[in-house]
C-alpha cells in the first residue's frame, strides 16, 4: 500500500476519533439493571460464552471486584434527553461527568435501558458474583478487550497522583505498580521528592489531554513548570477535562500574539470543530477562541516543556562544570553559594555584546541578573543546533568547547562567582591541546606520520598566529525582529534547538537587553529568535529583571572611548534606542531589512562599554564544535541493530532480546573503532559516544560517578580504571554498575548480568586461543567494593 493510501486511512481514522469525541459526555456510576446489550445477530456482537463468564467469576472470587479503575469502563449509549433528565434527578452537572477519578452516580427511571456495545461477559459475571456488590462497583468492571499495558507513563502518573491526593491508598498503589520497572518508579519518585516540581505537576492534573508525551526517562531533565498558567486561563478547573490530547497536539507551540498565520490556523481549527470538541455551545466556543488568540508567547504543553529541557540540557552541563563534582541542592542554589559580589555596592554589569559591558545601578541583590546572563552565555556557546537530514549546512568541527568553558569561568568570575573548578578553568590554556588535536586529526586523515615533536612545534606557532588576530568588532544591528512576513526567515521549530542557520543568526542577539525588549507588532510568522526568547521566558519568567534596577538617571559620566573602539562606539550611538514618549507609546524604527520594529529604552548606564580582557586566550569568539549534530550515528554492535539505532550521547535501552553474554560477544567480535559505549549492565541501558571522546563524555562520566562505579575489560581481567576517561578512550567499552546494588544478584537474562556472572563469562574466554573455556571457576568472592585498581578473574 502506498503512502497516499496510508495517509487517507489516517485521515479517516482521525475523522472517526473526532466524531467520537463530539458525542462523548463523560462517565458515571449506573445500576447494572439499566444496562443491556445488542442481540447476538448484530454484526460485531459475540454470543455469551458461559466458560468465559465462569472464568471471570473465578477471578472475582480470588481477586475481588476492584471498584475504581477508570481506564476500563463499560461504554453505554444514551440520548441527550435521557441524560438531561437523569442529571436533574441526580442533582449533578454535565461537567461532573468528566471527573474520571470520582464520577457521579446517575439515577434513571425504572424502565430506562442503556445499550452497551461491549462488556457482556464482565457484567454477566458480576451479576453472578453476588447481588450484594455495590452498583458503583458493578458499573466499573473492566471490558474484556482492555490492555492496561498500553497506558503511557504520563497517564499512569496522573491517575496515580489523583488517587494519592484523594487518600485512596489501595488504588494509588495499584497504579504505582503499573510502571512495571524500578527505574521508572525511581524517576517518578525523584519528581515526587521535589516539592516545587511536584506542586507544578499537581496543578496540571485536571488537564487530561496534555499528559500523553511524558515519559519516565524525561522527568530528570525537567527543570521547572510554567505551562499551568496558560491552560488555567483557557479552562477553569471544573472544565479542565475538556482538554483532549488531539487539541493539545494541534495547538502546542503556536504563537498567536506573534503570528497572523497562527491566528488563522487556530480560527480554522475551532470553526471546523477539531479543537476541543467536548466544549458545547457557540458562545462558549467563541469565548474560548478569544482566549486562545490572546495567549501571549507560545501555547505550552508537557511536550514543549520536555523538548525545551533538551535545548537547555547541554548548557546546564556547562554550568555544572563550574561547580564541585558533588554539590548539594539545585544548580541555582549551588551557584548562589559561590556568589560573592565585588565592586561598588548598588551597581551591576550588563553584557551588551560578546566583548562589551556597561554598568547599571541596581536595588537589592544582582544574583538573578547575573545568573540570567551566564545562562545566555551558555546558550550562545553550548547549544547543539538542529540539523536537517537533507541540509547542506555543516557545523564547525573544531573542538573548542574547553575554551568556551574557560571563557564562561572568566565571565562568572567577573560577575562575582568563585570556585576551585572556575579557578582551574580560568588558569588553564586550552589552545595548545586544541591545536594539537586538530593537527593530529589532519595527519590521520591524510595518512601522515605523526611526529610528536613536530606537532608540538607547529602548535606553538599556530598559537602565536592566533594571538595576532585582531579582536572582532561587533557592530550592533539594532533590535532583533520577532515577526516577519518572509517565509525564508520564519522559525522552522517551535521548541528545542533552532536550526544551524537560525542559531548562527540569533546568537549575536542573545543578551539580556534583547531578550527583554518590548513586544513588537505581529507579522505573518514568528522568527527563530522569538521562539528562543519564549523558551527563555518559560524557565526564567516573562517579567523583566529590570525591576531590580534603579530608575534614577546615571550621574557618572561615561568613560572615554579608546581610539580602537571608535567605530564600535559610533555604531552604538547610531543605534541607541530612544526613551518611550510621554504618551507611553514605544518608538518604532526600521531595521536593516526594512521591517518596522519597536525599540526599547536603555538601562540606566554608568560606564558605556569596555572590552573584556580574555587573555591568555586569543581574542574574538572562535568557532565551536556543534556536538550532537549527526546524520547517521555509527552502530554499536550487540547493543542495537539498524532497526533500533540510538542517537549519540543519549541514554538508551537495549530493546533487542539478547543476553548480556550475547551483547558482549557481538561487541567484542565487531572490533568497533568508531564508538565508546558506557554499558549499564544492571539496568539494560547504554550510552554511546564517538571514539575521540570529548567534553560530553567527560561530563557524563562525572555525573555517573556520583553513584556508580566503572570497570573495563582487559583480556581475562576486569579492571577498575584509575582514570575512567582515559580508560574509556583506550578500551572503548566501560561497564557501569550502581554502588548500592553491587551485592545484589541480578539475573543474566535479556542483557542483565551481575558482577559474579560477568566474571564467569570473562573467565571462560581464553585470550590466547580466542575460544571460550569449557569449565568456569566459581570460587570468586563477591566483594562489597573493589579493593584495588585491578580485580583478578583468573
Amino acid at each position: 500500500m502506498d503512502s497516499s493510501s496510508f495517509n487517507a486511512l489516517g485521515q479517516r481514522t482521525d475523522q472517526i476519533i473526532q466524531e467520537r469525541l463530539r458525542f462523548y459526555r463523560g462517565c458515571a456510576k449506573v445500576e447494572l439493571r439499566h444496562l443491556v446489550f445488542d442481540s447476538d445477530d448484530v454484526l460485531g456482537s459475540r454470543p455469551l460464552d458461559r466458560s468465559n463468564v465462569g472464568r471471570l467469576v473465578n477471578i472475582f472470587n480470588i481477586e475481588g471486584c476492584s471498584h475504581f479503575e477508570p481506564e476500563h469502563r463499560v461504554a453505554a449509549i444514551i440520548s441527550e434527553d435521557t441524560l438531561n433528565r437523569s442529571l436533574l434527578r441526580s442533582n449533578t452537572t454535565q461537567e461532573a461527568l468528566l471527573d474520571v477519578v470520582d464520577p457521579p452516580m446517575l439515577v434513571f427511571e425504572d424502565n430506562t435501558k442503556l445499550l452497551c456495545p461491549y462488556g457482556k461477559h464482565r457484567l454477566k459475571a458480576a451479576e453472578e458474583y453476588g447481588e450484594a456488590l455495590p452498583p458503583e462497583a458493578l458499573t466499573q468492571l473492566r471490558e474484556e478487550s482492555s490492555n492496561a499495558r498500553n497506558f503511557k507513563d504520563g497517564e499512569i502518573y496522573r491517575i496515580y497522583r489523583q488517587y494519592e491526593l484523594l487518600n485512596d491508598t489501595t488504588q494509588a498503589r495499584k497504579w504505582w505498580a503499573k510502571f512495571e520497572s524500578d527505574d521508572r518508579r525511581k524517576d517518578f519518585r525523584r519528581l515526587l521528592s521535589n516539592s516545587l516540581l511536584r506542586e507544578g505537576f499537581d496543578r496540571l492534573l485536571p488537564y487530561i489531554g496534555i499528559w500523553d508525551p511524558l515519559k519516565s526517562t524525561q522527568v530528570e531533565r525537567i527543570l521547572g513548570m510554567r505551562c499551568h498558567e496558560i491552560w488555567s486561563t483557557l479552562f477553569s478547573k471544573e472544565k479542565a477535562s475538556y482538554v483532549d490530547p488531539t487539541s493539545v497536539r494541534l495547538l502546542e507551540g503556536l504563537m498567536p500574539q506573534y503570528s497572523h498565520s497562527d491566528q488563522n490556523r487556530i480560527m480554522e481549527l475551532m470553526e471546523s470543530g477539531q479543537l476541543f470538541p467536548l466544549v458545547p455551545g457557540v458562545e462558549e466556543r467563541r469565548a474560548l477562541l478569544d482566549r486562545l488568540l490572546a495567549t501571549s508567547g507560545r501555547i505550552l504543553s508537557l511536550n514543549t516543556l520536555i523538548h525545551d529541557t533538551l535545548y537547555l540540557e547541554r548548557p546546564a552541563r556547562a554550568f555544572r562544570s563550574l561547580l564541585p563534582q558533588k554539590f548539594k541542592g539545585s544548580l541555582k542554589h549551588a551557584m548562589l553559594r559561590q556568589h560573592q559580589p565585588r565592586g561598588t555596592p548598588g551597581q551591576c554589569e550588563i553584557q551588551i555584546s560578546e566583548h562589551e559591558f556597561k554598568t547599571v545601578q541596581v536595588w537589592g541583590s544582582s544574583f538573578l541578573l547575573v545568573m540570567m546572563q551566564l545562562w545566555l552565555f551558555a546558550l550562545r556557546h553550548f547549544v547543539s543546533p538542529h540539523m536537517e537530514r537533507k541540509s547542506k549546512q555543516e557545523a564547525a568541527d573544531w573542538p573548542i568547547e574547553p575554551r568556551s568553558l574557560s571563557k564562561m569561568a572568566i565571565l562568572a568570575d567577573r560577575f562575582g562567582f568563585t570556585s576551585d573548578k572556575m579557578k582551574e578553568l580560568r588558569q588553564t590554556d586550552f589552545d595548545e591541546a586544541t591545536i594539537e588535536h586538530f593537527l593530529r586529526a589532519i595527519c590521520r586523515e591524510e595518512f601522515y606520520m605523526v611526529e610528536d615533536s613536530k606537532i608540538r612545534l607547529m602548535a606553538l606557532r599556530f598559537k602565536e598566529y592566533l594571538r595576532n588576530l585582531s579582536r572582532h568588532q561587533e557592530k550592533p544591528r539594532g533590535t532583533p525582529v520577532f515577526s516577519t512576513d518572509d517565509p525564508d526567515k520564519m522559525a522552522h521549530r517551535r521548541y528545542n534547538s533552532p536550526r544551524l542557520d537560525e542559531y548562527e543568526r540569533d546568537r549575536t542577539y542573545l543578551f539580556i537587553e534583547h531578550i527583554y525588549s518590548p513586544s513588537q507588532p505581529p507579522g505573518q510568522y514568528p522568527t527563530s529568535f522569538a521562539v528562543t526568547r519564549e523558551i527563555f521566558f518559560s524557565f526564567f519568567g516573562r517579567e523583566p529583571p529590570y525591576t531590580i534596577l534603579s530608575q534614577r538617571d546615571a550621574s557618572v559620566p561615561p568613560a572615554p572611548a579608546q581610539a580602537e573602539d571608535a567605530d564600535s562606539q559610533q555604531a552604538n550611538e547610531s543605534t541607541t534606542s530612544p526613551q518611550p514618549t510621554a504618551t507611553g507609546n514605544t518608538p518604532v524604527q526600521d531595521n536593516e531589512g526594512g521591517e518596522r520594529i519597536a525599540t526599547h529604552s536603555e538601562l540606566p548606564e554608568i560606564v558605556v562599554s569596555e572590552p573584556v580582557d580574555l587573555e591568555p586566550h586569543p581574542p574574538g569568539t572562535p568557532d565551536r564544535l556543534m556536538e550532537g549534530v549527526e546524520f547517521d550515528p555509527p552502530l554499536a554492535h550487540g547493543f542495537e541493530d539498524h532497526t533500533c539505532k540510538a542517537p549519540l550521547e543519549k541514554r538508551a535501552e537495549i530493546s533487542l532480546h539478547r543476553s548480556a553474554t550475547q551483547v558482549l560477544d557481538m561487541w567484542r567480535e565487531s572490533d568497533n573503532r568508531d564508538l565508546i559505549v558506557l554499558y549499564m549492565f544492571e539496568s539494560r541501558r547504554y550510552i554511546k559516544f564517538l571514539a575521540q571522546g570529548g567534553l560530553n563524555l567527560q561530563l557524563t562520566l562525572d555525573d555517573l560517578g556520583r553513584d556508580h562505579y566503572f570497570l573495563t575489560i582487559k583480556g581475562d581481567e576486569v579492571e577498575v580504571p584509575e582514570n575512567v576517561y582515559e580508560g574509556a578512550l583506550e578500551k572503548r567499552l566501560v561497564l557501569v554498575g550502581r554502588k548500592n546494588a553491587r551485592s545484589r544478584g541480578i539475573r543474566d537474562g535479556y542483557g542483565q548480568i551481575s558482577l559474579s556472572e560477568l566474571r564467569k563469562y570473562l573467565s571462560a574466554y581464553d585470550v590466547r586461543t580466542g575460544k571460550r573455556k569449557l569449565e568456569e571457576d566459581d570460587n570468586y568472592p563477591e566483594p562489597d567494593k573493589p579493593s584495588s585498581s585491578r580485580l583478578r578473574i583468573l
